[in-house]
């Protein structure tokens, strides 16, 4: 069989995007933004009610799961939050694991274990990180060995339908006969006949000398000796990669799925395949209605590869920022743009984090100390800043339903804090607590919903346990442990040891229980916080007086190897590099490399910059060593 390109593909100058077929029923407010229109549409589920069917590509286990795949899986987490907990709607959420392919072979030959071994390892590994990240299971987890005898079933209905060929033990899609009937590329046209795109899309160890076209790809691949095999009315071979989630999606949620989602890079051909296979399994002409993809992330601004060395799993990024501190990098930036993961980008982060936490800690404590019987009638300024309550609820409310954008929520949200920060800085009347509480409750609720808060009560919460004796006792333990080392310090009169352990209990000790104690014009104020947060804080403190240090001793070793440098007089200067150098002149300056060629003049002009830099060093030095002879005299 030939592999030619398809005389269909040859004949079209640019392709474009067909038409996108409406849901029936009436539209509702959410418009989202659909990859096969490359706009924002209004959504339609096709319940014409609240159920909502949802398939997301899960990952290839065989490696660990990097900040790439968590781009992907918070990201969506973050939207199906939002449609459940906030739009109230019913999501039915799939997701696929891919536990047989080229990558996972090749791996499993590599370490010298069964693919089984291989993709169940990283499979747990991978959602132990969704856990981690607080990243809701799946209603329904689909794995591609479970699922061999349903996909063999698609297999042989896109044959029967004409769509499909079997060639030497494994069968082809037939993109030039789909291409009679359909439109093939929904999502990006213009990619259709790449052929690298096509070749990383067929896998390594894929042949794809059987194909009649270039544009064709595996439903059924002929096992070869070593690899993975199942039965086949074809003979034994194994499942390609497209037709995985094509089978596995549609036996779940049917022949018409709501939304799919995945990653940006995923489009062509990996979704795009997807459509063609069960449009032509099913004879219908849109298999899935919304396609939404998330964007490309970036580390420093560059493309994340293990050839950079800028590779980063979810684990190394657990290990410096919380949980928390990276989902809301994810709520800053619009989930369909590119986004950028930095020092900077995680820095900006934390200063965010923070303003809602010192403002959660502030209201707490105004309502936990205030007495009621305080006055609580309404003035101008307290009716304005219910207003801005009520207006931010507005304007949140318009910003999910544009598109999930939590980038401009997150900030109303910040704008409404920082007004109220306005209001508690006038110390010549009492707050009304009603509103301080309103507000504390609204934000913790959109917060709670974008994944950022667990739990019922207002703010962040301190992560702890729920029992009380289990919460207390680690700081009993500190308190008795602090009494017995302030109890001997005042005994033995040591009261530099008591200012010592009073710090250390503040910085070193409470922080891991969850307390923070905050020194404010002599009276300290606690607070208490999720553990991890401040542990995370004492690390990136350590980090930069480490920081401070090394580069204090640095300056010092350079300053000390200048000082023995300008004991040297100018004229030595040079004299005892003769692997450089083979003639001076009268002062030391080098007139001829060590081969005896002249020395250039640019480089003369360098080396006699040198020489009278060395020589105003050197009389610094004996001017130093003089005035310090005339002090001892």
């Amino acid at each position: 069989m030939s592999g030619n390109t398809s005389p269909t593909l040859q004949g079209k100058k640019k392709r474009e995007q067909p038409e996108w077929f409406k849901p029936a029923g009436q539209p509702s407010e959410l418009q989202i933004y659909n990859s096969l229109t490359s706009s924002k549409v209004p959504f339609t589920p096709i319940s014409g009610g609240k159920s909502v069917s949802w398939y997301i590509c899960g990952p290839t286990v065989y490696d660990a799961s990097h900040m790439g795949h968590a781009r992907s899986y918070i990201s969506f987490d973050i939207i199906r939050r939002i449609m459940k907990d906030y739009l109230g709607y019913d999501v039915q959420y799939i997701m696929n694991i891919t536990d047989i392919d080229d990558k996972i072979i090749i791996r499993s030959r590599e370490q010298g274990i069964t693919h089984t071994e291989l993709s169940r390892k990283w499979e747990n590994s991978f959602f132990d990180d969704l856990k981690a990240l607080n990243v809701l299971p799946p209603d329904a987890l689909t794995r591609v060995t479970e699922y061999v005898p349903e996909i063999v079933t698609f297999v042989e209905k896109i044959i029967a339908n004409g769509f499909a060929y079997e060639s030497n033990g494994s069968v082809y899609f037939d993109t030039e006969a789909y291409m009679k009937v359909h439109e093939y590329g929904k999502l990006e046209p213009s990619s259709v006949g790449n052929e690298k795109l096509n070749s990383e899309g067929e896998g390594a160890l894929s042949a794809g000398s059987d194909k009649r076209n270039n544009n064709d790809f595996a439903l059924w691949k002929k096992s070869k000796e070593g690899e993975p095999k199942w039965n086949s009315p074809w003979g034994e071979g194994r499942p390609g990669w497209h037709i995985e989630c094509s089978a596995m999606a549609s036996d779940i949620l049917g022949a018409n799925i709501d939304i799919h989602s995945g990653g940006e890079d995923l489009k062509f051909p990996h979704h795009d395949n997807e459509i063609a296979q069960s449009e032509a399994h099913y004879g219908c002409k849109q298999w899935i209605n919304y396609f939404i993809h998330s964007g490309h992330l970036l580390i420093d601004g560059l493309k994340m590869s293990k050839s950079l060395k800028n590779f980063i799993t979810i684990q190394d990024a657990l290990k410096k920022y919380t949980a928390r501190q990276i989902r809301m990098l994810f709520l800053i930036h619009r989930y369909d743009k590119p986004m950028n993961y930095s020092t900077e980008s995680m820095t900006n982060v934390i200063e965010i984090e923070k303003i809602f936490t010192e403002f959660f800690h502030a209201v707490k404590s105004i309502v936990r100390d205030a007495p009621q019987s305080l006055a609580q009638n309404w003035e101008q300024v307290d009716k304005d800043l219910n207003n801005q309550l009520l207006e931010t609820k507005k304007k949140v409310h318009e910003f999910l339903l544009d598109n999930f954008n939590t980038t401009d929520a997150i900030h109303a949200l910040n704008d409404l804090v920082k007004r109220t920060n306005v209001y508690l800085a006038d110390k010549n009347r009492n707050p009304r607590l009603a509103i301080l509480n309103n507000i504390a409750t609204y934000i913790t609720h959109i917060l709670r919903v974008f994944g950022l808060v667990e739990g019922s009560a207002i703010g962040f919460g301190s992560g702890g346990s729920a029992n009380v004796e289990d919460t207390l006792k680690p700081v009993l333990d500190a308190l008795v442990e602090f009494r017995n080392q302030i109890r001997s310090s005042a005994i033995n009169k040591d009261f530099s040891k008591i200012l010592q352990s009073c710090d250390h209990l503040r910085d070193e000790v409470l922080p891991l229980l969850g307390v923070k104690i905050d020194d404010k014009s002599g009276n300290s104020v606690w607070k208490f916080e999720d553990k991890e947060v401040l542990k995370k804080e004492m690390e990136l403190k350590k980090e930069i007086e480490a920081k401070k240090l090394a580069d204090k001793l640095e300056k010092e070793r350079k300053e000390k190897e200048k000082f023995e440098l300008s004991k040297i007089p100018a004229s030595e200067l040079f004299k005892k590099e003769t692997d450089k150098y083979s003639q001076f002149d009268e002062r030391g300056v080098p007139t001829h490399d060590k081969e005896g060629n002249p020395i250039t003049k640019s480089q003369l002009k360098k080396l006699q910059t040198a020489f009278d830099t060395q020589a105003k060093n050197h009389q610094k030095y004996l001017d130093s060593i003089a005035n310090t002879t005339e002090t001892k005299q």
